[in-house]
């Protein structure tokens, strides 16, 4: 991480442990006034790279903490999908898939609701994106579930949304808006 300067430091301390928005903004747009707009741009830059750092961090400790303390073999443990600021960004995109009316149908570990952990998770994302190109199922991880094998067995009520939403962008791509040709 490239190393900030006090008056930096000082700015995103304040930033972070403000938890009004508005008072978040405030505070920015002060620093942006007294050091300059590049300053504040690399200010910007330099917060998402920390970000970016502590979302690894926090990954890599969990995959740690996979392999000590429940015994899972590295390979495995490696296979955890773990949010990060790119899923969250492709996330919020999926869930305003989702009409308003219906995003309190969703499950709350959906991909498809905004802020939870599938939601924010890139492999999910690209997963789901996956399957609404295909037309495959996409099933349900918490409604449904088989009673023997425990696995999904009804259609993800988000994902059915999204198909819908995406199936309408298509037309409108191949048909322009309204089906008109």
């Amino acid at each position: 991480m490239t190393e900030l300067s006090p008056q930096a430091r000082q700015a995103l301390h304040a930033v972070v442990f403000t938890e009004e928005r508005d008072a978040r903004v405030e505070t920015l747009l002060r620093f942006g006034t007294e050091a300059g707009a590049r300053a504040l741009l690399e200010l910007v830059a330099d917060l998402v790279t920390l970000a970016d750092q502590v979302i690894d961090n926090g990954r890599d400790h969990a995959i740690d903490l996979l392999i000590q303390e429940a015994g899972l073999h590295p390979y495995e443990a490696e296979k955890l999908n773990y949010p990060s600021l790119k899923g969250a960004l492709v996330g919020l995109e999926a869930a305003e898939r989702v009409p308003a009316h219906a995003r309190d149908r969703v499950c709350p570990g959906c991909a498809y609701r905004a802020g939870s952990v599938a939601n924010q998770c890139f492999t999910t994302q690209t997963d789901a994106d996956c399957v609404l190109e295909s037309g495959d199922a996409f099933l349900c991880h918490a409604r449904g579930l088989d009673d023997v094998t425990d696995e999904p067995t009804r259609p993800c009520i988000g994902h059915a949304y999204a198909a819908r939403q995406h199936a309408k962008d298509c037309m409108e791509d191949h048909h322009g808006p309204e089906g008109a040709a």
